[in-house]
């Protein structure tokens, strides 16, 4: 008797706890627009899982369910009585190519309703209604990635928005992220950043941040800056990335854990081989922030150490050895120096120090001394004029992937893809995180040989 009534008891706390919890959402999104509302519903219900996505497996829905990779809510939402075959997996698969003429019909004639800035610094005043309405998961999912912290840099300047499904999208309590928001950013994006940090142990804003100028010095000291804060978090991550605002992963952290246990301390850092673009390393260059870059006409001098420059991508994987090589080896930093007078210095000074092939004297910590050019590069997708095409948007000579793109990116092997937008085609965005969160909660067959047989993982083995 006593046994019943004891779980009576409990039972009955449970309903209390349950309905309390309702009724503390309920009242704290009464005093928003309902726009705002309706938008933080889609974002939440955009992959149909649990308002608390703390991954107990009872929450999550069956592997054949298929229901993160059915109608968006974006769409189910709006009505659309002839819209059902919308689905995201129609979208990611390719299989019917009228469906994206269909889907920029609707895109065109319903547009995405996204909060200010100001929602997302007043809803962060309270942390708990933050993570729980926002969806973010408040334990590792795994004991293996729990084991295996990586640290992400956030470099960001607009579309807080599509900032902050980024940052939902990746987050694990067990790893960390720095966010270098540029410092001419709009006062409200500052103001919504700082807040959304300050409710996270992991999270945090870089402490000093740049006026970012495109190709400018500014960008790359914004990378150096994050990684000087990240090497002081008590987190002993094993792995930094860093990501634009505007990317997007194509892997689930647990595919990201086993993909750097096989890299085993080496890097994935580009390399264009004999590529090099002379006139950004042979004349200095100024930054201004009205016109941008400007060439002096002054001739530089050599690089430091008798270093030759190899021209890469401002994004990698970089392990803690090499971050914890740029910041206080002396070649390293003299580099670093040089480097503040040339144009787009972003894109060679990871490359210059991880290929030892070049510059074997560096001694660099993960770095690849192979021929540069006989190694995939992994970090991150993106695509130039010129190659594959674009069935998105050129912006600054690269693809704004689309809907369209989506089956091509699906079947990429890269960390992560570069870059979309928020405003244009945004069921790209939204298919692309379902399509995560399915594969979260029933993950697929990966080939794991083929990152265990790359040019430098053999050599890690």
């Amino acid at each position: 008797m006593v046994k019943l009534t004891l779980l009576g008891l409990v039972k009955v706390l449970l309903i209390m706890s349950t309905l309390s919890c309702y009724l503390l959402l309920r009242h704290a999104m009464q005093d928003k627009p309902a726009h705002v509302v309706q938008w933080i519903e889609r974002s939440v219900k955009s992959v149909d899982m649990p308002m608390q996505r703390n991954f107990d497996e009872q929450l999550l829905p069956s592997c054949t369910s298929g229901n993160e990779l059915g109608v968006p809510p974006f769409v189910r939402d709006t009505k659309c009585t002839n819209c059902s075959h919308l689905t995201c997996q129609a979208l990611l698969s390719g299989t019917n190519g009228s469906i994206y003429t269909e889907a920029r019909a609707f895109m065109k004639t319903h547009k995405l309703t996204i909060p200010p800035d100001t929602y997302y610094r007043n809803i962060a005043r309270d942390c708990f209604k933050f993570k729980t309405v926002l969806g973010y998961r408040m334990r590792p999912a795994s004991a293996e990635e729990a084991n295996f912290s990586i640290a992400f840099n956030l470099l960001i300047h607009t579309d807080l928005g599509q900032v902050e499904r980024l940052l939902r999208t990746i987050y694990h309590p067990q790893n960390s992220y720095c966010i270098h928001i540029d410092a001419k950013a709009k006062p409200a994006m500052r103001d919504a950043i700082h807040a959304i940090a300050a409710c996270f142990d992991n999270v945090f804003v870089a402490s000093k941040l740049e006026r970012v100028v495109y190709a400018g010095f500014t960008r790359l000291q914004a990378d150096i800056n994050c990684m000087r804060d990240q090497v002081k978090v008590h987190t002993r991550w094993r792995y930094l990335i860093n990501v634009a605002g505007q990317a997007f992963p194509l892997r689930t952290n647990l595919e990201l854990v086993r993909i750097l246990k096989l890299y085993n301390g080496y890097n994935d850092i580009e390399a264009l081989y004999r590529r090099t673009i002379r006139r950004r390393i042979n004349y200095e260059w100024n930054e201004t922030e009205s016109k941008g870059m400007v060439k002096t006409g002054q001739k530089k001098g050599p690089p430091p150490h008798n270093i030759e420059i190899v021209r890469g991508s401002a994004y990698g994987v970089f392990s803690r050895a090499f971050v914890e090589f740029v910041l206080t080896d002396q070649k390293a930093i003299d580099l670093l120096e040089w480097s503040r007078t040339s144009y787009s210095p972003d894109e060679h000074y990871w490359s210059t120090l991880h290929h030892t092939y070049v510059n074997p004297h560096l001694d660099t910590p993960g770095a690849f001394s192979g021929r540069p050019d006989s190694k995939p590069w992994l970090a991150a997708f993106a695509l130039w004029g010129g190659h594959d095409k674009c069935h998105g948007m050129w912006r600054h000579g690269s693809c704004v992937f689309g809907i369209e793109d989506l089956p091509f990116l699906v079947a990429r092997r890269e960390l992560f893809a570069n870059k979309l937008y928020s405003t244009m085609e945004p069921l790209a965005l939204i298919c692309l995180e379902a399509w995560i969160r399915h594969k979260e909660v029933c993950p697929p067959k990966v080939d794991y040989d083929f990152y265990a047989k790359l040019p430098f993982t053999k050599k890690a083995s």
